[in-house]
């Protein structure tokens, strides 16, 4: 069963769609009470960012200078596995022949099931930028790299009708690759961060402990 693809504005995810094809069991989390700690050269200017990461997830989010006390989903390796999300870069450079966007010309963001039912994670350009790809040839190749690592390349002819960027989630079993269109969704549409975030601790909080 396909999944209509929903794009809600910049920064606008839908939790539905999240809850829908993801591990996120509800638009509330649910599990574990924690303290988050970051450090950061830029952590004021960052903490924005992570707030929208965390409240995308469904985390409530109440910020103590560079500590976040909150909620985590109920998914496994949860302690190790949202902290990561929080603090990925998220920088996205698309480049072809004579090409290259980023995610300032990013104009909305969301996730589907391709033609075989696995996700994938949708980039919409914005017009100046869908622009520029329909003068691409055809079987110009786009290479999206995130973060540094490279993934699969799309062809452009593609990407030229809708102006719409396909990432692959990637190998692996479903609900990993389910994962990781949904983990890309959120650092995407709420990034990237201005400089290096770090987690310098996850300790429960004293509701936990009682």
């Amino acid at each position: 069963m396909a999944v209509p693809v929903v794009f809600l504005g910049f920064l606008g995810l839908s939790f539905a769609i999240l809850w829908f094809i993801t591990k996120y069991d509800n638009p509330m989390s649910t599990g574990e009470s924690v303290t988050i700690d970051f450090s950061s050269a830029c952590l004021e200017d960052s903490l924005p960012f992570l707030s929208e990461r965390a409240r995308q997830v469904g985390m409530p989010v109440q910020l103590d200078q560079g500590s976040m006390t909150t909620t985590l989903p109920s998914i496994p390796n949860a302690r190790e596995h949202v902290p990561a999300l929080l603090t990925t870069p998220g920088r996205l450079i698309v480049t072809s022949d004579g090409f290259s966007a980023s995610n300032e010309q990013f104009e909305d963001i969301a996730i589907d099931l391709d033609k075989a039912g696995m996700p994938e994670t949708l980039i919409k350009f914005d017009a100046d930028t869908r622009a520029a790809i329909k003068t691409l040839d055809d079987e110009a190749e786009l290479q999206p790299t995130l973060d540094g690592v490279d993934l699969a390349t799309v062809r452009a002819s593609l990407v030229k009708e809708e102006g719409i960027l396909a990432l692959h989630s990637g190998d692996g079993k479903t609900a990993d690759r389910m994962q990781r269109a949904a983990d890309r969704a959120i650092v995407l549409a709420h990034g990237p961060l201005p400089c290096v975030v770090k987690t310098s601790g996850v300790r429960s909080t004293e509701k936990n402990k009682q």
